[in-house]
């Protein structure tokens, strides 16, 4: 009994001190109750307070969506009228008449496209060619391209430029063509942007009251242009240290001021920075009504806390020991650790959490395990470095899946006059992806052979042939309605001895370099393994001819859609590009390693959204004695 109450004192010594810390704490909160409720005081006089200044606002608003609707439908007009007359005139216009009416109609962008949303004409000649369907600002237009709505007007945005940077305020229109497609308009906002800085207090609030004894004012760069004292109305106080605290952000803070203690509530907008003031006496003398109810809660709080303590200690104590053991065990990586025991309590189900918890830890650490062996043979069905090295002079391939595994895979074959490079991105990514690209892989032994090796069309469409078996498709799938999604983008590119290359691609973008320039060569819109693609005529291929100064790549999306920057747009085809030209001269490991890092610093804190897969290469090509 001796040894058992002592250790029940020894325990209950330090669970009794945090208590009493517990309800310390607790009690200075309670003592600090009332400073927050006048901290909210302060700060819904404050919000009365800004109102008064925001009510002036309201006009500029008015104002601002009168413009917008106007904008709206005079641009809506305008684009109207220019479909007519491409219709009266049979689409027959010149890039310098497509210039010429945008600048007599003060037209900053005038794009024209067809029923796959791509630009057919434009007065701007770099943006023909572009897809609407590449990035987020432009997708929207999509749904005028198929007709599924005739008009659309956009809020007034900087504009994107060719380069990537951001330019002039524009106001962008869309309106749909009869035959398909549409045009989008840009027009000069800056109307918007100048109604915008017309934000003028021309009524200053001079009598405000907060509580008893307090007032506010407001402040514009330092100085007072507000304040129930006119005498004060124009002085500067930018140097003086309560300007330095409030002129930092949105806050509360105790600032003195002509040798007077207030607690201020400060808010910023715009220009203006609007402050509520309560002298200290106001606000402490609320504070020490409660001080001695503070001090009986404490006492009270204290004594309840060691009676009850002592007295279900001792029920306490068994169970949890037998708990803290076996978490113990689990903790040291014990994951078959049971608790055993019986309590006929609460402590029962606690027990029972723990040991279903123990075998879920087991199950789950077996399938990690089995999904890391997974990515070991999923890296094994990658080409080995010896099939690149006897094809390319030089080559270079980075494969970092987003989870353990990857929905991307790269393939390769030798044949004696050449080799069959196969760039895929498979549907997802994780372990659903990585079943594809096992799948995808062994298609591609399969289908690649000696009398079909140089033909990339052919080698997709029996790779289409072969998925849809695979994932019983019916080559009917869209005819009834069917919505199957699995299969994979490839990209198939036959690289000859002689150092041409025969590519043909399904999304996927392959770019060339020759040091002069870069080369996307896009991808077609189709997908492999769903049942839509009807036949080998609708592939298209793409011949490059020798160049000793070509170098190729092909990227999975993984990289080109990763959100990162400061304004949280996709990585593009641009910055891959610039980096591209900017270093051919490079080896291709190094040039790849700094695409990398290049993409990792504009991920910067943002989660990856897929796997990343690129490949490079340089054609090895030989003479017709086998030398280079």
């Amino acid at each position: 009994m001796g040894k058992k109450g002592s250790f029940k004192i020894k325990v209950l010594i330090p669970i009794v001190a945090i208590f009493i810390v517990s309800v310390l704490f607790i009690a200075f909160i309670n003592y600090r109750l009332l400073s927050s409720a006048v901290r909210k005081k302060t700060r819904a006089n404050l919000e009365l307070f800004t109102d008064n200044v925001l009510l002036q606002m309201n006009h500029l608003d008015i104002i601002l969506d009168s413009a917008k609707q106007t904008l709206n439908q005079k641009h809506i007009a305008i684009a109207k009228t220019i479909i007519f007359m491409l219709d009266r005139g049979g689409n027959n216009i010149t890039l310098g008449e497509l210039q010429a009416l945008a600048k007599l109609l003060d037209i900053r962008e005038l794009n024209i496209t067809n029923r796959e949303g791509i630009i057919i004409n434009s007065n701007i000649p770099e943006y023909i060619g572009d897809n609407y369907e590449t990035t987020d600002t432009t997708l929207v237009y999509m749904v005028l391209a198929d007709g599924t709505i005739t008009e659309l007007s956009e809020e007034p945005r900087p504009s994107i430029l060719y380069d990537g940077s951001y330019g002039e305020v524009m106001h962008f229109t869309g309106v749909a063509r009869s035959g398909g497609g549409f045009i989008q308009l840009g027009f000069n906002a800056d109307v918007i942007s100048r109604l915008q800085e017309q934000i003028n207090i021309d009524t200053a609030i001079k009598e405000t009251k907060i509580g008893d004894n307090g007032y506010g004012f407001v402040l514009s760069e330092g100085i007072i242009i507000s304040h129930p004292n006119n005498d004060l109305v124009g002085a500067d106080v930018s140097n003086e240290n309560w300007y330095k605290t409030a002129g930092l952000n949105n806050g509360f803070a105790w600032i003195n001021i002509e040798n007077k203690k207030y607690y201020a509530g400060y808010k910023h907008f715009n220009n203006y920075i609007v402050m509520g003031l309560v002298p200290q006496s106001d606000y402490y003398l609320e504070l020490n009504r409660v001080f001695i109810e503070t001090i009986r809660l404490l006492v009270f709080s204290i004594v309840v806390i060691i009676i009850v303590v002592y007295f279900v200690l001792g029920k306490l104590l068994m169970p949890i020991n037998h708990l803290v053991k076996g978490l113990g065990k689990i903790a040291e990586s014990n994951v078959t650790a049971r608790i055993e025991g019986s309590y006929n309590n609460e402590f029962d189900k606690i027990k029972n959490a723990i040991n279903t918890m123990s075998d879920e830890l087991h199950v789950h650490i077996q399938l990690v395990s089995g999904i890391e062996y997974a990515s070991k043979i999923q890296r094994n069905l990658l080409p080995p470095d010896s099939a690149f090295k006897n094809t390319f002079a030089d080559y270079s391939c980075i494969w970092k899946p987003k989870d353990i595994v990857s929905g991307d895979i790269y393939w390769m074959k030798n044949f004696p006059d050449g080799a069959v490079l196969c760039v895929c991105d498979c549907t997802g990514h994780g372990t659903p992806g990585a079943l594809l690209t096992m799948l995808v892989s062994s298609a591609f032994e399969a289908i690649v052979n000696g009398s079909n090796y140089k033909d990339t069309a052919q080698i997709i469409w029996e790779l289409e042939k072969w998925l849809t078996a695979e994932l019983n498709v019916p080559v009917y799938t869209s005819e009834r309605g069917l919505s199957i999604n699995d299969g994979c983008d490839p990209a198939v590119l036959f690289i000859s001895k002689d150092g041409s290359v025969t590519i043909s691609s399904g999304h996927i973008n392959v770019f060339v370099c020759d040091g002069n320039e870069v080369t996307r060569l896009k991808g077609q819109n189709i997908r492999i393994g769903d049942g839509t693609l009807k036949s080998k005529n609708d592939i298209k291929v793409i011949n490059i001819p020798s160049n000793p100064n070509n170098k190729f790549y092909a990227a999975s999306d993984g990289l080109f859609e990763q959100i990162g920057g400061d304004k949280l747009l996709p990585f593009g085809y641009n910055r891959l590009e610039k980096i591209i030209l900017e270093n051919h001269a490079e080896q291709l490991d190094v040039l790849a390693e700094k695409v990398w890092i290049a993409f990792e610093e504009y991920r910067g804190s943002n989660a990856r959204r897929d796997d990343f897969q690129l490949v490079t290469f340089k054609p090895n090509i030989l003479n017709e004695g086998g030398k280079q």
